[in-house]
């Protein structure tokens, strides 16, 4: 029934029935990922699209004996397209990208946009250094006192953040911060809201074709987390994770940056009371998305040494590790103890580095122009 709410997880529990009959059933501790009992294949189900790592060609088309005995199906043996993306191989060379072919191009014409006539470099409004600044203490975010916008510059400024919410996530993490800041501000979006959505969009129809590239590697999960304090409204902190899969840490102690398999870009709902407390919230938070990760990584039979998570806070690190003396870090000691808890079951392997060489950094804080053209091809792949 077109409509209903419940369609989603009725057709799926359908599936589980339909698909147990021939041995296949999902795994656990996983969203979307299937296994059969006895023969080594496995596919990724996000709504109605399999992608699926077979083996033998027996095994692949006894799954498709198996979806074919209720379903109608089309397959693409290319491995070129999946959840609107497309996918390049280059098995050669080791590596494949993966883009979202004309859809900034269209997505920005269905939005009547009109771009500046000069490029924008930013996903936000430039920000100003201030070289030499003595005082240095933060304060919260100031509220945004703006002009109200009516229902309909409302709805348009709630459908540029659901048009671009998927994209950032898949392609261009660049401008998931800009995204963060406008889809907390969509509920009740002002005049200063639709100016960021406004900029957020000339800086797609600057960089229109991104893509990213994923280079062979050993499939170890590393982590880089940050965090920025007092930097959301109401003294809220945002942090950021920047997974990827690389060499493993026996092999090189700094393993080669790949392409992102997942950058969150999330604001702390409580206030916290300093900046070690918002990055040992941000390090909590990006553990915890990795469990599951860590699960899907040894379905898929790539075995996980402890996972390398590296923060740049000496504060927060020292806390983990609980070599550190306590005084103002009780208020927080019950919510993140759960870190020193997987430190001691060796599922991570906590460690400080500095902050130049932590690229979570990039999603948690607005940056000068200057920053952002020189950072952006290191995470960010663009065809001319």
């Amino acid at each position: 029934m077109y409509g209903l709410k419940q369609a989603a997880i009725l057709a799926y529990q359908q599936l589980i029935k339909v698909l147990a009959q021939y041995g296949y059933s999902p795994i656990v501790g996983t969203v979307g990922l299937w296994q059969h009992i006895k023969r080594p294949i496995k596919f990724c189900l996000c709504v109605d699209d399999f992608g699926i790592k077979y083996y033998s060609k027996q095994d692949v088309d006894h799954l498709l004996s198996a979806i074919g005995s209720n379903y109608q199906y089309t397959t693409d043996w290319s491995g070129s397209n999946y959840c609107g993306l497309n996918i390049d191989w280059h098995y050669d060379d080791g590596y494949v990208d993966i883009s979202m072919q004309n859809y900034v191009q269209k997505t920005l014409q269905r939005l009547l946009h009109t771009p500046k006539t000069t490029p924008q470099y930013s996903p936000h409004e430039p920000i100003n250094i201030q070289y030499a600044k003595k005082n240095t203490t933060q304060y919260a975010t100031s509220p945004d006192t703006s002009q109200l916008l009516n229902q309909k510059d409302t709805k348009y400024i709630q459908s540029v953040t659901g048009s671009f919410l998927y994209y950032g996530r898949a392609i261009d993490y660049t401008i998931l911060p800009t995204i963060n800041d406008i889809a907390s501000e969509q509920a009740n979006p002002t005049i200063n809201t639709k100016q960021k959505a406004q900029i957020l969009m000339d800086y797609l129809h600057t960089y229109p074709n991104a893509y990213l590239r994923y280079h062979a590697s050993d499939m170890i999960l590393h982590i880089d987390s940050d965090a920025a304090y007092l930097v959301a409204p109401k003294a809220r902190s945002r942090v950021a994770g920047y997974f990827h899969l690389s060499d493993h840490p026996s092999v090189t102690k700094h393993p080669k940056l790949n392409g992102a398999i997942l950058v969150e870009c999330k604001t702390l709902r409580h206030v916290v009371s300093s900046a070690a407390e918002a990055e040992t919230g941000g390090v909590f938070h990006n553990a915890q998305v990795a469990i599951p990760i860590h699960t899907i990584l040894k379905a898929l039979h790539h075995p996980q040494p402890p996972t390398p998570l590296k923060t740049d806070n000496s504060t927060a690190n020292g806390f983990i590790h609980d070599n550190i003396h306590q005084k103002r870090s009780k208020s927080w000691d019950m919510n993140y103890h759960w870190l020193r808890d997987r430190n001691t079951q060796q599922q991570f392997k906590f460690f400080w580095d500095k902050g130049s060489n932590n690229n979570g950094d990039y999603y948690t804080k607005k940056h000068p122009t200057k920053h952002h053209r020189a950072t952006r091809p290191k995470y960010v792949k663009d065809r001319l």
